[in-house]
């Protein structure tokens, strides 16, 4: 699947709701080379629109290989990439890339691993001041085996410990983060925290109708 955001708005609704369920990663490229995405946006909607997003970030180790391994099997890699991932970072990588100012909820470690998704989510233009780092555990990162001859990817993820709860997000970040928000975008992960985000969004959306 090409690496291909489509963002739509309705000038109706305050907060228009977007949910990304699969895996936004493109088997033959990389979250470093600018993905092609359009966006379809009402006048009335500034290009610099404030987009939160709440879900996974990662950090993806790809190794390609010329065919899928048997079991047992020792191969060789082709070549190996370590980038950032996960759906909503991918997702909000992109929006940042079109001139749009996405927000991200999320949770990693202060790990090796955790300071390098910050970092490359920072140099994107992602505001990632509602990131919890928790100064224990491990952050989130997945093995990804591209294969070559076949054109496919399997991935072997690995949570992030301790996993997020809705407590961490305290409300006033909550408020911080949907302030000036036009979009939310979940991609299924942290569903917990994701249903208090969800639900703040339309109490905001009752207090203060477009």
């Amino acid at each position: 699947m090409p690496n291909l955001c489509t963002v739509s708005s309705n000038a109706s609704s305050n907060f228009i709701f977007g949910v990304q369920p699969h895996n936004f990663y493109n088997v033959f490229g990389s979250r470093r080379t600018r993905p092609r995405c359009r966006v379809s946006m009402s006048s009335s909607d500034p290009q610099n629109a404030v987009v939160v997003g709440c879900g996974s970030v990662t950090m993806d180790f790809l190794a390609t290989v010329a065919a899928y391994p048997k079991p047992d099997d020792k191969i060789r890699s082709t070549s190996l990439k370590v980038q950032g991932g996960g759906n909503v970072g991918n997702a909000l990588t992109c929006l940042a890339r079109l001139g749009l100012n996405p927000r991200l909820i999320s949770k990693i470690a202060d790990d090796s691993q955790g300071r390098s998704i910050l970092d490359e989510l920072r140099d994107d233009g992602v505001d990632t001041s509602f990131i919890v780092v928790s100064k224990e555990g491990t952050s989130p990162f997945t093995y990804i085996i591209v294969d070559n001859q076949t054109k496919t990817r399997t991935c072997i993820h690995t949570a992030g410990y301790p996993p997020m709860i809705p407590d961490e997000l305290s409300k006033s970040s909550l408020l911080s983060a949907l302030d000036g928000a036009k979009f939310a975008y979940f991609d299924g992960r942290l569903p917990d925290t994701a249903l208090v985000v969800a639900q703040e969004c339309r109490q905001l959306e009752r207090i203060y109708p477009s």
